[in-house]
């Protein structure tokens, strides 16, 4: 396995690789960090080439700018696979990492193999009214401690904490307009039948009890529908 770190103009990105077959490329959620795959990596490993990377600004990935967009990321796992002379690949996306996914299937349509998409969402209101309450609630009481601090490591946390949390308020933008553009097969695992609808080439699976993070709950069931996913579509 290897394991470095990639510099951009805007972002060191961390990630891992082990070479074997077509590539997958994981991308993990908010605040979170490749760690959380490292499961499905021993599973997809033996017959796939596995690309774990943490997203900028999180994990052992830094960023230049303070800001940044989903499509900032995506244009990241694009850069990566650029680094790594890899012309498409499969996508598998947990939360803001299945906004990722689908935001470069839509951004570069011709580098997507299939995207697998667990428990993401198309635009920022469409997460669950309690869970968008406390995140806009969240970034507003930030914004109010960070305005009244002076320059520090804990302004420094605060900065990257609002950061984190503009990510669950102020994206995705995956219209119906451009989500119909994505050529590639989708598996959608605990998303929204609108998304499946706007996607030609989706397929659902709604797991009966399951939550936003059935992707690790209900991770042998999860791992099935994926590899028969990849398996329908010949990958």
């Amino acid at each position: 396995m290897k394991s470095t770190y990639l510099d951009t103009p805007e972002a060191q990105l961390y990630y891992e690789l082990v070479r074997h077959g077509t590539p997958i490329l994981m991308l993990h959620g908010n605040s979170q960090s490749h760690h959380v795959f490292h499961s499905y990596k021993r599973n997809l490993q033996k017959s796939y080439q596995v690309i774990l990377m943490d997203s900028r600004g999180h994990g052992r990935s830094m960023t230049v700018r303070q800001s940044f967009t989903i499509h900032d990321m995506a244009c990241d796992a694009a850069a990566l696979l650029d680094h790594l002379g890899i012309a498409k690949a499969i996508l598998l996306g947990f939360s803001d990492g299945a906004n990722i996914a689908l935001e470069f299937a839509c951004c570069f349509p011709e580098r997507t193999l299939a995207v697998i998409s667990a428990s993401g969402n198309a635009l920022s209101y469409g997460l669950r009214f309690p869970v968008r309450l406390a995140a806009q609630f969240t970034g507003c009481a930030l914004s109010f401690l960070k305005n009244r601090l002076p320059d520090s490591s804990l302004r420094l946390q605060l900065t990257k904490r609002l950061q984190l949390n503009s990510l669950l308020t102020d994206s995705p933008h995956l219209s119906a307009g451009r989500l119909q553009h994505i050529q590639a097969p989708v598996l959608i695992l605990a998303g929204t039948r609108w998304m499946a609808a706007q996607l030609p080439t989706s397929q659902i699976r709604l797991i009966e009890g399951g939550t936003h993070k059935v992707l690790f709950l209900r991770e042998q069931q999860c791992m099935s529908y994926i590899l028969d996913f990849l398996r329908r579509n010949h990958l």
